[in-house]
């Protein structure tokens, strides 16, 4: 039977702070981790954090640098998040990718491994359902491809789960891996294999705030004009209707707190966030944007976004159905941290509400991955997935 339990520490020092939060969820565990999922701030050295949590867990252990971790205790930012589990080692692998920028589909090939010889072997222990828990790099621009490739090298219906590491705020460089690797520019992920699939739940409580709008030029992760204008100067006019005039030095909070919503026919259907402005007024976003989509500048109300933690929370539940909870893992974007602010707790208790007394942890985001049966589209933003993990 599958246990997991969380730890947090917000201790400056890299090592003390993951010995620090190991020690607080070991003794919790009641056996020896077999694995773990380790969230710091971008402050500490991920290859110093994960080397420290390996030694003190005697686990693998995967992990990311973040834009704020938590667990069900609460949010900080510039610590130490950690989840413990004791997954049957024979019932998980970990690989990792490097060169996620510019060749993602090589590095889902990479990610993939040998994921035919898994899914035999797990087939002879009767383990029939699998999961993938992805951790990707935030500012590569290619998460979305990564997901899509690794789709095409894994399963029909694999279910991928995960989100994009942050650097808290700075968009500069994030880290990703495992402890057998780990750096900027990579990604890592863990192939669960079970008798019950992981339970995934996803939600995002946004509401459109401006006129409808289409994308006349793209490129990739570029946003350069919307309505044949720099896409900037759409932020700028929504910005002044509001009483904001945009600054270097406020510009970037505004976008992050503002995205785009993406429209499929006339439903909402996800977000993209913007990152950064180029010299031509260009937005650089986290993930793709198609050329002709239409889309608006979105609005998160801080009681939406929490009801929308609920529901996150209980869609994951269900796709349990009747099997107990080991732990939850969440991925939350920065946007919604930076909305709720202080009352980011609320959110956190929104999913405890449906898992009472069961150990959470998670971080926010730059990308939120989830790619299961009926949702086709794999990489949001401004979104909360909540990830729950069968005893």
């Amino acid at each position: 039977m599958t246990r997991a339990a969380s730890g947090a520490s917000a201790a400056t020092e890299t090592v003390r702070a993951v010995h620090d939060a190991v020690g607080q969820a070991r003794p919790a565990l009641g056996a020896a981790p077999t694995l773990g999922f380790l969230f710091v701030s971008a402050r500490h050295r991920l290859d110093v954090a994960l080397a420290a949590a390996r030694e003190a867990a005697g686990c693998d252990v995967v992990g990311c640098t973040t834009a704020g971790e938590f667990t069900e205790r609460g949010k900080t930012t510039g610590g130490v998040a950690v989840l413990l589990t004791t997954l049957d080692p024979q019932a998980f692998a970990v690989t990792n990718a490097t060169g996620v920028k510019a060749d993602p589909a090589g590095a889902a090939r990479q990610l993939a491994g040998d994921f035919a010889g898994l899914m035999a072997s797990a087939a002879r222990r009767g383990w029939g359902l699998s999961s993938t828990v992805l951790l990707v790099d935030g500012l590569a621009g290619t998460g979305e491809v990564v997901v899509k490739e690794l789709l095409a090298n894994t399963r029909a219906f694999q279910q991928v789960v995960g989100g994009a590491a942050g650097d808290d705020g700075r968009f500069k460089e994030t880290w990703t891996g495992s402890t057998r690797q780990s750096g900027a520019d990579a990604a890592v992920a863990v192939h669960v294999f079970g008798k019950t699939g992981w339970g995934i739940g996803v939600d995002h409580g946004l509401r459109p705030r401006s006129k409808t709008m289409t994308v006349t030029r793209a490129d990739g992760n570029v946003l350069h004009e919307l309505d044949g204008r720099p896409a900037i100067e759409a932020y700028q006019s929504y910005a002044k209707e509001r009483g904001v005039t945009l600054t270097p030095e406020n510009t970037g909070q505004f976008l992050i707190g503002n995205e785009l919503g993406v429209f499929f026919l006339n439903e909402l259907h996800h977000a993209r966030a913007p990152v950064g402005v180029g010299p031509r007024g260009e937005l650089k976003l986290v993930a793709s944007i198609t050329q002709g989509a239409k889309v608006c500048i979105l609005d998160g109300e801080p009681d939406s976004m929490v009801s929308a933690a609920g529901r996150a929370a209980e869609a994951a539940k269900a796709a349990l159905g009747d099997a107990p909870v080991a732990g939850v893992l969440v991925f939350d974007c920065i946007c919604r941290g930076l909305i709720l602010d202080a009352a980011f707790q609320r959110e956190i208790d929104a999913v405890r509400a449906r898992f009472p007394d069961t150990p959470v942890a998670g971080f926010l985001t730059y990308g939120e991955i989830a790619r299961f049966r009926g949702k086709l589209d794999g990489w949001h933003n401004t979104t909360t997935v909540v990830l729950a993990i069968p005893a």
